[in-house]
């Protein structure tokens, strides 16, 4: 009967569009499912099991005292904890990291991977010298920062350093070895912090060498450090090994990355700045294709690029992605490029033989034809979404606007149907990529592009998108969206700036008897 009730309510407001789809499913579905729940409990029991796996091991044996059931069900508490607060973090400030079963597994198995690794690292280490200990040092918790980094972001990279870490210091505690898992714990977490935020803007492969190398020198100086802070530090002998497997993580890392990165672009289909820079190259055939099928298209596609990026910087959004999706968004216009008014050489236009709803469905239908070359051409996820967000669900008033007049009282079509399909815009950067297209069409049709006349034209357009709702989704703040404004309008004014009107010089005197 609940079900039923909820699908009713679920029904109801879908169809009075009370909320977007989204929202509407985010607001009426469960806040954990069982499918969801049961998979943080098999991280759990399987981080306790690497934590502990003597305990565990000897539990399922039925030889199992009263100590180690103490041990084994504080392990489990411990992990738990540290579980449950990663998942409020993530739930509270990254809904999107653990909003599918996927992206919650994909996480699971990464911090399952670094603890096991500790473990291992832990074990091997007993076997080892003395004077030659230390492996656990060569945990690649940075590593798994920098993956974190490039995948989710960087709160994400910072939230999983700090659990991955104490869970390592849990490893150190319950292993042999090391009476003092601080100083691991400390070094391994510095080293994950430092990636995570140095892995903002990866432009060039070899930065994450730099990044590695980096690490893996402040991994030194805090082994160092603690080594003097103990006393125990001396200089007339060969000098602690540990150093040295610091020093090797870093590099380790950056090596590593360097090498992962291409597969974690593909593989997970990531839009990093390396991969973005390389969808910038006008080589590209996409690119190639919409200079030669739709010259005009592509020159608008430049501009708007110009324009988007100068607003993403004003308001701290990545530039370089609002940059490719501005090469990208109209890529759907080379389908049937005459029906664009910017490609209509001759002065004839198609339009002018259909029907205003056919019209507007060849015009609203350059997106979907865009999103299927994206899909093709396995564009990043995040440009496709800029191809398909960069109109939203506004109107084409133009051929909406032509019906209304051609078929007068009469008029049966509903006005939805000279709208574009949609989404709206999901992220700043489709959002300023939807403003800077509009406003760069708009001012070729100024007469005089004089700064009072451009500023009315970037104010009037944005206006008219927030009055549509068509950037509620997106997240821009009345702030930023007056910082874009100021940007749009310096970069339109540096376009259409005036130019001295050089005098025309007289003609060359023609030698006389000639």
């Amino acid at each position: 009967m609940g079900r039923r009730r909820l699908h009713r309510i679920r029904l109801s407001l879908d169809r009075s569009r009370a909320l977007p789809r989204g929202r509407l499913r985010a607001a009426l579905g469960p806040a954990v499912s069982v499918a969801e729940a049961l998979v943080v409990a098999a991280f759990v029991l399987a981080a306790a099991l690497a934590l502990d796996h003597t305990v565990v091991a000897q539990a399922l044996r039925g030889r199992v005292t009263g100590d180690a059931i103490q041990r084994l069900v504080g392990v489990l508490a411990v992990v738990g904890g540290l579980t449950a607060l990663g998942l409020a973090y993530l739930a509270r400030f990254q809904r999107r990291l653990v909003s599918t079963r996927r992206q919650l597994l994909v996480f699971g198995v990464c911090c399952l991977a670094c603890v096991v690794t500790a473990k291992a690292l832990l074990v091997l280490d007993a076997r080892l010298l003395p004077q030659w200990r230390g492996l656990v040092y060569l945990t690649p918790l940075s590593a798994f920062a920098i993956f974190f980094a490039v995948i989710y972001g960087q709160r994400e990279a910072i939230a999983a350093g700090l659990i991955l870490a104490m869970l390592v210091g849990l490893a150190v505690h319950t292993g042999m070895g090391f009476s003092q898992p601080l100083p691991i714990v400390a070094v391994l977490l510095s080293g994950a912090l430092f990636s995570a935020l140095a892995s903002r803007r990866i432009r060039k492969r070899t930065r994450l060498l730099k990044i590695g190398l980096l690490a893996g020198l402040l991994h030194v100086a805090l082994i160092f450090s603690f080594h003097l802070l103990r006393g125990r530090l001396r200089f007339d002998g060969m000098p602690p090994f540990d150093l040295l497997w610091g020093l090797a993580n870093g590099l380790g890392v950056g090596m590593l990355m360097t090498i992962l990165l291409p597969i974690i672009e593909l593989v997970f289909d990531v839009a990093t700045d390396i991969r973005l820079l390389e969808l910038t190259d006008q080589d590209q055939p996409l690119l190639r294709s919409l200079v030669t099928l739709a010259p005009s298209t592509d020159n608008h596609s430049r501009r708007v690029a110009r324009l988007a990026e100068a607003a993403a910087d004003a308001i701290g959004a990545n530039s370089l992605l609002a940059l490719v999706g501005s090469y990208y968004h109209d890529i759907g216009k080379m389908t049937k490029p005459e029906y664009y008014i910017e490609n209509q050489m001759d002065g004839e236009n198609p339009h002018d033989r259909l029907r205003p709803s056919l019209s507007a469905l060849i015009i609203g239908s350059h997106v979907k034809d865009g999103v299927e070359l994206a899909f093709e051409a396995r564009l990043p996820h995040a440009v496709t979404d800029i191809i398909e967000q960069h109109h939203g669900t506004s109107s084409i008033e133009y051929f909406l606007d032509r019906y209304l007049k051609q078929a007068g009282e009469g008029a049966t079509l509903d006005a939805a149907f000279f709208r574009y399909p949609g989404p709206k815009p999901a992220t700043k950067e489709a959002a300023i990529v939807m403003i800077a297209d509009a406003v760069e069409a708009a001012s070729r049709t100024l007469d005089r592009p004089i700064p009072s006349r451009i500023e009315a034209l970037v104010k009037r357009i944005t206006a008219a998108r927030l009055l549509d709702g068509q950037l509620e989704d997106c997240r821009l703040t009345l702030s930023e969206v007056h910082l874009i404004e100021q940007a749009l309008f310096r970069v339109l004014c540096s376009m259409y700036h005036a130019r001295i009107e050089y005098p025309t010089p007289p003609p060359a005197p023609v030698p006389a008897g000639r």
